[in-house]
């Protein structure tokens, strides 16, 4: 499959999502919901390589968003200014995308999937309550626990589908992607991620989170790019999509540095 049909499949989930999280008020006062689209795609991999895709699978792929959506959301309300209307709404908005997400997995019936991702769930939570935790971490202690933050519900979503043979790519390339997208956050001091309290032998300024994160995001693309050329999974039109991504990724990151 191309990039400009993956491009498509993409657009088409993600108006499907926005049409079943739509409330004009919650809009209003929280903004748009926020729907990662590298998620997508990872979501949609196994039909963009040519794999079983029915209309199961593509509710189940929006469950999978929408959760995200409503934990990202929860992300947002501030620790100390949460009584304002607009952090109240915020709040309010992830309760709502969260009960969308129930009531369209209610929706499938399907008790293994409703187990699997209440396992994401669970996990992505207690993962991101420990980068809140005082004990001392080691960078790469950390990003072991992004990955998990990043990719469980999609690990969930693939393994309950038999999907699992495409998780090592899955990881790798939305952690990546994630990356990036918390790096350009952090320069902009409006990450949702807990960079402070990162250590390894001494406290790392934000200076040096952000030089940390430029390298790994580096270290982790260039395997990346090795799993795709070396991946028989892959169709070879699918690799050339992304392998697009992935150098797409690295040269807005240059002239992020630079910038």
């Amino acid at each position: 499959m191309n990039a400009a049909k993956t491009e498509l499949l993409v657009t088409e989930l993600k108006d499907e999502i926005y049409s079943k999280l739509h409330h004009r008020t919650l809009q209003e006062y929280a903004g748009q919901p926020i729907i990662w689209e590298d998620q997508l795609f990872y979501l949609l991999l196994p039909n963009f390589n040519g794999g079983q895709w029915t209309a199961h699978h593509q509710v189940a792929a929006s469950c999978v968003a929408m959760i995200q959506t409503a934990l990202t959301t929860h992300d947002l309300v501030m620790e100390h200014n949460a009584t304002t209307k607009a952090q109240q709404l915020t709040v309010l908005a992830g309760d709502y995308y969260s009960g969308m997400y129930y009531a369209t997995l209610a929706s499938l019936p399907n008790i293994q999937l409703v187990q699997a991702l209440s396992t994401a769930v669970a996990d992505i939570s207690e993962r991101k309550t420990a980068l809140y935790e005082p004990n001392d971490k080691t960078f790469s202690k950390w990003l072991e626990q992004f990955e998990v933050i990043v990719s469980k519900a999609v690990e969930q979503f693939y393994h309950h589908f038999n999907f699992g043979s495409y998780t090592p790519l899955m990881k790798k390339g939305m952690l990546i992607g994630r990356l990036f997208d918390e790096l350009k956050a952090l320069e902009n001091n409006s990450s949702t991620i807990r960079f402070d309290d990162i250590t390894s032998d001494e406290p790392l300024s934000n200076e040096q989170v952000i030089a940390k994160i430029h390298h790994v995001i580096q270290q982790e693309a260039t395997c990346y790019t090795t799993q795709i050329h070396a991946s028989s999974l892959l169709s070879d039109e699918l690799k050339i999509v992304m392998l697009s991504r992935v150098e797409a990724l690295i040269s807005e990151q240059q002239l992020t540095r630079e910038g």
